[in-house]
Formats: C-alpha cells, sequence, structure tokens
C-alpha cells in the first residue's frame, strides 16, 4: 500500500460541517484529506445568510441544547480563527427581533422568556427574551408590520457564510491534504475510489457531503435516509448599521451585515426542478421583506441565490458512527441550523472516532442508530 494514500482520517465533503471536522481533526493531529468533487462549499453552505438563531425556550430537550452549546460556544472559537487566519468572518451577536403578530402569541412569547430564565443561562452570558412594544431602531421593522409589539431576545448572532468558509480553509492550508475537484466515485470498506481510479485508505471515514451523504451511506444504511429542501435568499445593497438586531418574521429573514448590506430569504421548497436556479418564490420573500421595514423598501437585488439543505429523515442532524460499520461515520442534516452547530456537530463527530470521552456528546436522537430503530 502507498503510504501516501493512507490516512488518519478521509473526510468526504467541504461545505461547513466537513471544513470544521477537518480543523479539529487537524488540531488533534491526525492525517487528514479532504475530498470535494466540485469546490469549497458549493452546495447550501455558499449561501448568503448567515443567521445563527436558537430554537424557542420552551419544551426543551437535546437537541435545543446541544444547539445553546453550540452558540454560546462559538465566539471563542471565532476568536481563534480569526486571529490564526488573519480574516475576518463578520460575526456579531445583535440578537433578534420577531413580531408578534396576533393577540394569543403574547402568551407564548410570556412563557418563551420563562423558559429563557431557566435554559438560557452559561458560562459565556446570561441570555433572555422578553416583549417589547418596538424595536431599538426606527422603522426595524415598520409599525404596522408589529402589531402586538415584538418578542426580542439577546442570544442570536450572525456571520458571513463565505467569509467563515474561507478561514477555515486557509487555517487548514498546509495542515491537511485537501483534494478539490476530485470526486468519491466509490466508497468502499476503509477506503474511497476517486474518480481518477486512485484511491485513498484509512480506518475511519467520516461522510459529510449534504444532500449526497444519503445516498453514499445507503449501501452500509438503508434506514438512513433524508431530503433536499431548496432555499432561496437575495443580498440587497444597502448601508445599514450592522449592529441592527435580526429580524424574524413568518418565515421571513433580514440581516444586516457587517458591510452594511442586508441578506433577506428564505424560502423552503420541499417540491423543486432546479436547486441552484432562483425563480418568482425568491422575488415574492424580496417584497414580504421590504414590506417589513422602509429602510429596505427601494434597495437594489445585488444577488440572488439558490441552493438545496439536507434534511435528514425525522429532521434531527445525523452524526455518528454506522452500526456494523465503525469504520464509517456522518455528520450532515443540519438543514436550517448548520452554520450555528457544525463547529460542535464537528467536534462531537471527531471525538467518536477517535474515542474521547471527553469530547461533546453527541445527542441520541442524532445517531445513526437511532434511525435504525425508527
Amino acid at each position: 500500500m502507498d503510504t501516501d494514500n493512507k490516512f488518519d482520517l478521509i473526510i468526504i465533503g467541504g461545505g461547513i460541517v466537513g471544513l470544521w471536522s477537518a480543523y479539529f481533526a487537524a488540531q488533534r493531529g491526525l492525517k487528514t484529506v479532504l475530498v470535494e468533487e466540485h469546490g469549497i462549499a458549493a452546495g447550501a453552505s455558499g449561501g448568503l445568510l448567515g443567521a445563527l438563531m436558537p430554537h424557542s425556550p420552551d419544551r426543551w430537550n437535546a437537541k435545543k441544547q446541544f444547539q445553546f452549546e453550540a452558540l454560546t460556544q462559538l465566539p471563542s472559537l471565532v476568536d481563534e480563527l480569526e486571529s490564526r487566519t488573519g480574516q475576518q468572518v463578520g460575526y456579531q451577536r445583535v440578537g433578534r427581533l420577531a413580531p408578534i403578530l396576533k393577540d394569543h402569541h403574547v402568551d407564548e412569547v410570556a412563557r418563551r422568556a420563562e423558559g429563557a430564565k431557566e435554559f438560557w443561562q452559561a458560562d459565556a452570558g446570561t441570555f433572555a427574551m422578553q416583549q417589547m412594544e418596538a424595536g431599538p431602531a426606527e422603522n426595524w421593522p415598520a409599525a404596522d408590520a408589529m402589531p402586538f409589539g415584538v418578542a426580542v431576545e439577546n442570544l442570536s448572532a450572525r456571520l458571513s457564510p463565505r467569509k467563515l468558509i474561507m478561514a477555515l480553509a486557509g487555517a487548514l492550508h498546509g495542515s491537511i491534504d485537501l483534494r478539490f475537484g476530485t470526486r468519491a466515485a466509490f466508497l468502499g470498506e476503509k477506503q474511497v475510489t476517486l474518480g481518477d481510479g486512485s484511491v485513498l485508505y484509512s480506518d475511519k471515514i467520516l461522510v459529510s457531503a449534504g444532500l449526497a451523504s444519503f445516498d453514499m451511506l445507503r449501501p452500509y444504511a438503508p434506514q438512513i435516509a433524508g431530503r433536499g429542501v431548496k432555499g432561496q435568499a437575495a443580498m440587497l445593497g444597502t448601508n445599514l448599521d450592522p449592529n441592527l438586531p435580526i429580524i424574524y418574521s413568518d418565515g421571513i429573514y433580514l440581516i444586516v451585515h457587517d458591510d452594511g448590506t442586508t441578506a433577506i430569504g428564505s424560502t423552503s421548497e420541499k417540491e423543486f426542478k432546479e436547486g441552484r436556479e432562483t425563480d418568482h418564490l425568491l422575488d415574492e420573500v424580496i417584497e414580504k421583506a421590504r414590506l417589513l421595514s422602509p429602510l429596505i423598501k427601494d434597495a437594489p437585488v445585488i444577488e440572488r441565490w439558490a441552493g438545496v439543505r439536507p434534511q435528514a429523515q425525522g429532521r434531527d442532524p445525523l452524526v455518528g458512527a454506522l452500526p456494523n460499520n465503525e469504520w464509517l461515520y456522518v455528520a450532515t442534516g443540519g438543514f436550517k441550523i448548520s452554520f450555528g452547530i457544525a463547529h460542535l456537530m464537528a467536534q462531537a463527530v471527531i471525538g467518536a472516532a477517535i474515542e474521547d470521552t471527553d469530547a461533546p456528546q453527541i445527542p441520541d436522537a442524532f445517531q445513526p442508530s437511532a434511525r435504525f430503530a425508527s
């Protein structure tokens, strides 16, 4: 066997989860190769929004706890990454405003505020939710867009997905073997055959290829399934205060980035023909977003984007070793919350692969074995 093609870990997929996994594998001193067919963040990870928003702090469960821990850990990792690479990723904890659209939703906000007091507490800070008559800035959102005020919380943050991707790629340069534009043509036991016929060998293989992961794993785990959900978003040419909180209303996001531009989205399309093409559904999102704030009413659209996000069956992320195939691991299916939890998914799956009991633990519901039992 050619020792140049023998690795401690093979990672398939160069999106946000694959890159974070490679980052932590390199920190652990693992000889790692990352294989990506199309190019860095060619799939859903190349989007525009960058919303890092928690689930509501009521009906608490392991998934919400995992996400909370990820969101509170991320600032320190961002500082580390920016210091190491000299690249800024546009991270800022700006909070979130959610217009209250119906009278009975006021009680829901009060219940969630109580949940935040119990569940949103961490060494990294104390986070809260409350009802307010309006947001901190005039017309953000418009008065008629919040008939019963707004739910305000200070845990949500935003970043630039593309800047984070580039910073991770920069941090990995020289520390692992990066194989972009290379197809994993066949996944065999402890080996991956590439499109050019060459073979890579490793005792551990991690599949983190987004939607393609499900087909790749099917020969070893037909019980595991998932689907793609198309999302469309746009970037508006604005010059707004980057400290403005995220607005989230009835599925519509408004996110001001560090350069003052405003990202808006997004659709969640379970049925679609072209996953990477924008259409009239994005036009509808843009119009709804403009109604939320006069500050973006006439702003030009400077970019339109569409991509397909992986959603594992059952909606929970899919993280861990495949039963009866302990050499084969998966980390995918973050769906809408991937950028907020990808780093913790990566730490957990790398920890599992090297049997580090001190690493973050993978929730039972995320494990592939949970799909086998269902």
